[in-house]
């Protein structure tokens, strides 16, 4: 037991710690012996709200728990795994790999920036013209507000994506009202210009925690993804459960076959001739940051519903 490299615990048929190697000494601290369990966990635990199948310690380490009975003798023996320096290893690589996905994706936004802002400069050099009537001034203003509009997306896909990894500020309670709300106002333009219609609940009660500018900027990208798939009517739904929130946005729009949906979320694929093939992946990146998924389910020519899952938020915990 004192050569195993993870952290041993025996407790008596009382809960009491009997026998403890060094590795879980290093893990829990002194004193164990002659120490309740429960008094343990309430020193050494100090649980988070994304911990899952790990516990937190109130020095920061994560670690994994198992029991098994001790026979014939009554009593438990607890193994502690010290999981702190993989989750940091799995925190690297991920971090590597967002930094070549942005490297990929500079190189497609390069092109993708320079047609509409090509475009963009020459329907203002025309708007200048002294000869142009009220008329075709009115329509090169409405072509470049739209090009405008592809620079801003693209841009707005950057920032999200680039921020899909952050892990800060993603514990503050936030009202779905709230969230709805904003996410409403944010969309009133692009729905008002495609002459979509949109139905969302009156009342919200509940809370979640979140960062509110990123949550709504990824359930925007839903929204006009929708649009821009011909959506014409959309719809959000809000189903509580014990400790997830599901956030649905149905739509009537072309709709995807199987093939299309298992790529759907990967980052830079599209279906779209100038898409960057970022704005959903963002959305499941930005949702898996919170401790949630994002969930997609279509028909092909019957239209699409996203379904953003998110814990609870519950008074006393933190991530």
């Amino acid at each position: 037991m004192q050569l195993l490299p993870a952290g041993i615990v025996v407790l008596d048929s009382r809960g009491i710690v009997i026998e403890a190697n060094p590795q879980a000494i290093e893990l829990l601290g002194e004193p164990l012996i002659g120490t309740r369990w429960r008094e343990l966990i309430k020193r050494a635990f100090a649980p988070q709200r994304d911990d899952g199948h790990e516990i937190t310690l109130h020095n920061g380490r994560r670690v994994k728990l198992a029991t098994r009975a001790l026979d014939p003798e009554p009593g438990q023996l607890i193994m502690l795994t010290d999981l702190t320096e993989t989750r940091q290893l799995q925190h690297n690589i991920s971090h590597l790999e967002r930094l070549s996905a942005l490297g990929k994706m500079a190189a497609s936004l390069a092109h993708q920036i320079r047609t509409p802002l090509s475009a963009a400069l020459l329907y203002a050099a025309n708007m200048g013209n002294r000869n142009l009537d009220e008329r075709g001034r009115e329509r090169f203003q409405t072509k470049l507000m739209a090009r405008l509009g592809e620079l801003e997306q693209r841009v707005n896909d950057l920032l999200l994506f680039a921020r899909g990894g952050n892990q800060n500020n993603v514990n503050k309670p936030i009202s779905l009202q709230q969230l709805v709300q904003l996410l409403q106002q944010s969309c009133e333009a692009q729905l008002l210009q495609k002459g979509a219609t949109w139905l969302a609940p009156p009342q919200l009660p509940g809370k979640i925690s979140a960062n509110i500018e990123t949550l709504n900027s990824a359930l925007q990208n839903l929204v006009i993804n929708a649009l821009e798939a011909g959506a014409t009517a959309l719809q959000l739904q809000v189903e509580q459960c014990q400790h997830f929130v599901k956030i649905r946005i149905l739509d009537n729009g072309s709709g995807m076959d199987d093939a299309v949906q298992q790529r759907i979320l990967s980052p830079f694929y599209t279906t779209k001739p100038n898409g960057t093939g970022l704005g959903l992946s963002v959305v499941a990146s930005v949702c898996s940051n919170h401790g949630g998924r994002l969930e997609v389910t279509s028909a092909l020519g019957q239209g699409s519903c996203f379904t953003v899952v998110l814990p609870r938020f519950e008074q006393g915990t933190s991530r």
